[in-house]
């Protein structure tokens, strides 16, 4: 029989755990349980033994809210089957064992279920150390730091617990203070880890202090992750204009769900990618107190992001205009150039045959200049409208959506000046825009607006189809993005099954 001072401390550090854990983390379930078990534990030293079996219960069963605490720590919560399933079975053995043991009902199987006492309590301890220890190996940096010590105070807990009653039984007399300790050390090490979480939030306010003096691009970063004591930890920045995240170099980054997101007066800032087992609230604290540094890194992420995508479209606009000189090489070489040499051959020709005949091969050669000039005609057009140098954007346009399909509804208000290459890509965004609608949308009703001001061209193409249009995927969108992005434009798509839009803003001198 344990003295009544050392049941009342061990009852107590836990009764005080629970309590501390209730106050610093309301939602968390832990205190309850530790508060169980310091309650349990008194109970089941000190009530006398004929005593009605719920308080016998509430007596025997502290062993398996301990069980139940350290599985389901350090949230309190059972968020797998299998640790459902080993609580479940302490449980159980608590609620067979004191009905074995109440005088009042002994069962016939009592003496043979308290003879496998002992084994069963084996098994479900060593069960549910087995499953935290695999929880561990499996947990990340982050994760194990938390876990580590409750997970030492346990096993130490488990095995004096599990071998106390065979050394008794084999005539030992194992010293009350090894049991006193073991099952003390829990709570220490959760109010422990309580204590860590507490120093880490302080460690919080050193943030600002560290960044103003770390001039280092990726400062934020660095100083999140060792804050947070996660070294996998990375910062991604919102760039409005491309609607994505991307990391300090401007390369884009796709959040995970372990993310916490930043915002700064309801606009998204950035989101911090961290290991999923870090104290949430601390990550929330660590994120607000560098926010301003991080609306300072977002916009410098923003601008080399800008400069990234303006350098891969142009290199793809540079490929995309040495394939199509090429193009235009060999259509001259093998069609134009071979058709002017073969009406000088016919000329040559006429001139030495008789004048009859020397009319007709003049004809001929005649017909050959009119089809050369009709290629050429056709090149030029690819190269560059020759409808936007006569008429100009506006009437260019007019002239597309009037031969469009289906019904096109325009609405024009354009600035005074439009840069020519400002023109020409407001045009192939409309021709190109128009084209996919004519062939895949298979829509009822487009609109397209055309509309200036404040030094910026807004070009919009929409139709109420039935969607799926992906610049990723078709070569036109991919090319205009590319030649909207090349004159430092910004394009975006947005394809549902209601319909298409795609919406163009290109710097217009003001």
């Amino acid at each position: 029989m344990l003295l009544e001072p050392a049941i009342f401390a061990v009852g107590t550090v836990y009764v005080i755990a629970g309590v501390v854990s209730r106050r610093v983390q309301p939602r968390n379930r832990m205190g309850v349980l530790l508060v169980l078990i310091g309650v349990g534990w008194v109970l089941d030293s000190t009530v006398v033994d004929d005593r009605t079996f719920p308080l016998l219960l509430a007596a025997k069963a502290w062993p398996a809210v301990l069980g139940h605490a350290v599985v389901a720590f350090p949230t309190g919560r059972l968020l797998t089957p299998l640790r459902r399933f080993v609580v479940t079975a302490g449980y159980a053995e608590a609620l067979v064992l004191t009905a074995a043991a109440y005088p009042a009902v002994r069962p016939p199987l009592a003496v043979e279920l308290l003879r496998w006492e002992t084994a069963m309590t084996a098994t479900v301890g060593l069960g549910m150390l087995a499953l935290q220890a695999h929880r561990w190996t499996i947990s990340s940096v982050a994760q194990r730091r938390t876990l580590t010590a409750m997970l030492g105070a346990s096993a130490v807990a488990v095995v004096v617990f599990v071998g106390w009653e065979p050394m008794e039984r084999a005539g030992l007399d194992p010293p009350v203070v090894v049991l006193m300790l073991a099952l003390g050390g829990i709570p220490f090490a959760y109010l422990v880890g309580l204590l860590r979480r507490r120093m880490d939030r302080g460690g919080v306010a050193d943030l600002v202090v560290r960044l103003s003096g770390d001039p280092r691009r990726a400062g934020v970063q660095e100083a999140l992750a060792a804050t947070l004591r996660d070294p996998s930890l990375r910062v991604a920045y919102w760039v409005a204009d491309q609607e994505r995240y991307v990391d300090a170099d401007g390369s884009p980054v796709a959040p995970d769900p372990a993310h916490t997101r930043v915002a700064r007066g309801g606009s998204p800032v950035a989101v911090v990618l961290h290991d999923p087992g870090l104290d949430l609230e601390l990550v929330d604290a660590a994120c607000a107190a560098v926010g301003l540094a991080l609306e300072n890194e977002r916009l410098t992420a923003e601008l080399r992001a800008k400069v990234r995508q303006l350098a891969e479209s142009r290199g793809r606009v540079l490929r995309a205009a040495e394939v199509e000189r090429r193009r235009v090489e060999r259509d001259l070489h093998d069609g134009v150039q071979q058709r002017l040499l073969s009406v000088a051959m016919t000329l040559g020709l006429a001139e030495t045959v008789p004048p009859e005949r020397g009319r007709a091969l003049a004809a001929e050669a005649k017909q050959a200049v009119l089809q050369s000039i009709d290629e050429v005609r056709a090149m030029c057009h690819g190269i560059h409208p020759p409808v936007l140098t006569e008429r100009g954007l506006h009437g260019a346009v007019r002239e597309l959506t009037a031969l469009a399909e289906p019904r096109v509804e325009l609405e024009l208000d354009l600035p005074a000046e439009v840069p020519p290459q400002v023109e020409t890509t407001a045009y192939y965004v409309v021709a190109e825009a128009l084209a996919n609608v004519a062939k895949h949308a298979e829509a009822s009703r487009t609109r397209v607006s055309i509309t200036g001001g404040g030094g910026q061209l807004l070009v919009a193409v929409e139709d109420d189809g039935r969607g799926g249009a992906d610049p990723e995927d078709g070569s036109g969108l991919r090319g205009l993005s590319d030649r909207v992005e090349a004159n430092g434009g910004t394009m975006r798509v947005v394809s549902t099954a209601g319909g298409t839009s795609v919406r163009v803003v290109l710097p217009c001198g003001s």
